[in-house]
C-alpha cells in the first residue's frame, strides 16, 4: 500500500500509435499518484488524443524542447514532494511503478532508479545496448560508483532534492546530467530490476548515436568541473 503521494512525470512526443494504450495503463494506477504528461510539441495526433482527458495533467509545449526541458516544466507543475520520471513508450511496463516506490519507502534520504539489463526484461544484444553498457562503465569509473543502469529512464526523487541539481540538459543527457549530479553529492541510489521492452527505430526509438556522445560529454563535464 502507497503511504506518500507522488507525482509522475512522462515527457511524450509523437506517441500517438501507443497513447491510449498507455493512458489506460496509467488509470490503473494508484489515486495517491498525480499524473503529468508533457506534450512536446508533438506533430501527431498526440495534442488531440491529450486534449480528451480530464483525469490527468496535460502539459503543452508550444515547439519541441526536448525530454530534459520537458521534465524540468513537469516538475515546476508536481503538487507533491515524491516525483516519479518515467518515458512515455511503455517500454518499461507501467506496473514497475509499485515495486519501485515500496522500495523507495523503505529508505530514507535516497533516489531509486530502475534497471532494466535483467532476466524479466526481453533484450537482445544490439548497438542500443552496447552503446548503454560503454556509457554505464564510463560513468562507474568516473563517479567511482558500482551502478548498473544509469540511463533507465525510469527515478523516484524528492523534488526539492531535483530542484538543487539545477538541471540544464534540455535532451537526453539529462538522465546522465540527474546521475552525475546526485553522484557528485554523494547521494545513495538504490536500483530495482524493472520490466523492460525495448523499442526500434521504426517502432519510434528516438535515441541516435550523436546522443550518446553528447551523454558522454555531459558526464565528464560535470566530473571535473
Amino acid at each position: 500500500l502507497i503511504q506518500m503521494s507522488y507525482s509522475l512525470i512522462i515527457p511524450i512526443y509523437n506517441e500517438g500509435t501507443t497513447l491510449k494504450r498507455l493512458l489506460n495503463e496509467l488509470n490503473e494506477l494508484d489515486e495517491r499518484i498525480e499524473i503529468i504528461l508533457v506534450n512536446d510539441g508533438s506533430n501527431d495526433e498526440t495534442k488531440s488524443i491529450l486534449d480528451n482527458q480530464d483525469s490527468i495533467k496535460v502539459i503543452h509545449n508550444l515547439e519541441n524542447k526536448g525530454k530534459g526541458s520537458s521534465i524540468i516544466i513537469g516538475a515546476n507543475y508536481a503538487l507533491n514532494n515524491n516525483l516519479i520520471l518515467m518515458d512515455g513508450d511503455l517500454e518499461i511496463d507501467i506496473k514497475s511503478i509499485i515495486p519501485c516506490i515500496n522500495l523507495y519507502e523503505s529508505k530514507v534520504k535516497h533516489v531509486v532508479v530502475g534497471s532494466r539489463w535483467n532476466d524479466k526484461s526481453k533484450t537482445g544484444i544490439n548497438i542500443n545496448t552496447v552503446g548503454n553498457i560503454i556509457i554505464n562503465y564510463i560513468f562507474n569509473i568516473l563517479f567511482k560508483t558500482d551502478l548498473e543502469d544509469i540511463l533507465c529512464c525510469v527515478k523516484i526523487i524528492n523534488k526539492r532534492l531535483l530542484g538543487s541539481l539545477n538541471l540544464k540538459s534540455e535532451r537526453f543527457s539529462i538522465e546522465a546530467e540527474i546521475m552525475s549530479k546526485l553522484a557528485m553529492i554523494g547521494t545513495e541510489i538504490h536500483e530495482i530490476d524493472v520490466v523492460y521492452n525495448r523499442r526500434n527505430s521504426e517502432q519510434g526509438k528516438k535515441l541516435k548515436i550523436s546522443d550518446s556522445l553528447s551523454i558522454i560529454w555531459t558526464m565528464i563535464k560535470i566530473r571535473f568541473q
